[in-house]
Order: structure tokens, then sequence, then C-alpha cells
């Protein structure tokens, strides 16, 4: 499997998130490859005050806008 792809703190592509139903904003800090596909390590927030890390599977996960790069290869 390909080793992870980690993203320096002022390289991190802005994303959004998946978490019931509903997209949320973050910041995409590592890919890792597992058996089961890509997953992403994202620091993220549900609103002012409350930020998480959490892991979703790609297809929860998103760029912001064109310009945000969310590559594995």
């Amino acid at each position: 499997m390909p080793e992870p792809i980690v993203y320096a703190p002022a390289d991190r592509p802005l994303v959004e998130v998946e978490h019931d139903g509903a997209w949320y904003p973050g910041e995409l800090r590592m890919w890792t490859q597992r058996d089961d596909g890509w997953h992403a390590q994202v620091t993220w927030s549900l609103g002012p005050g409350d930020n998480r890390i959490d892991t979703f599977p790609e297809g929860r996960v998103r760029p912001v806008d064109e310009a945000s790069v969310v590559r594995r290869d």
C-alpha cells in the first residue's frame, strides 16, 4: 500500500466533510489507504468553538473549490 500523504499545516487543503447528512468545513491533514479504500484525516468543526479531528472515507470528503488540491496520486 502507498505511504500516507501528509500535508504540512501551511499546505492543508480546505475541504468539507459529510456528517449526519450535512457538509461541514475542515482542513485535510492526511490521506491513508486501507484495504477498503482511501481515508482522509480532517480537522473540522460543527461551528464556532468546536474543533474535531476525525477520519472519513473519501466519499465523505470534497474540496471547497477547484483551487483546493485533494489528490492521492
